[in-house]
């Protein structure tokens, strides 16, 4: 009797260790890109290497005070002549999908710019207190994943 109970525990624990929740997971190719004058604009690819579709919110950032602290970052926007453009600000990716995202170079900055784009999963996970009765806020997180790209200037 005691080994069948053991046995029949080490089964469910193993099947709760197994199973895995359905998720997206975002994979970005590159963390950090570099824009050279004269030289071809790397590629940055989105892939959704989970299990279920993601839905991401793309947000593109100029670092206004590099080497600073705190970072003043200022949104695309807002920005007066932006030297680069990143597209798409939405993005849906199913299963297994890759999507190579557009990166524009609309004009040669006068100063180096450095510039922060993030990926922002369209999901919260919410943690709330099971104690029952009393009132209790729910916890939201929100993770981004992010892509610092330098632009250099022609030194000429």
């Amino acid at each position: 009797m005691k080994h069948t109970r053991r046995w029949v525990l080490g089964v469910l624990a193993a099947f709760c260790c197994t199973s895995s929740m359905a998720a997206g997971i975002l994979k970005l190719s590159r963390t950090e890109l570099t824009l050279a004058p004269g030289k071809p604009v790397p590629e940055l690819w989105a892939e959704n290497v989970g299990d279920t579709p993601l839905y991401l919110d793309v947000t593109q950032r100029l670092l206004a005070n590099p080497g600073e602290m705190p970072e003043r970052l200022v949104p695309v926007e807002m920005v007066e002549h932006p030297g680069l453009l990143v597209l798409p600000g939405r993005l849906t990716l199913a299963p297994g999908q890759k999507y190579r995202m557009v990166l524009k170079e609309l004009d040669m900055p006068r100063q180096p710019q450095v510039w922060r784009v993030t990926f922002r999963p369209r999901e919260h996970i919410v943690v709330e207190a099971g104690q029952g009765g009393k009132t209790s806020s729910p916890l939201f997180v929100s993770v981004g994943y992010g892509v610092v790209i330098y632009q250099r200037v022609d030194i000429r």
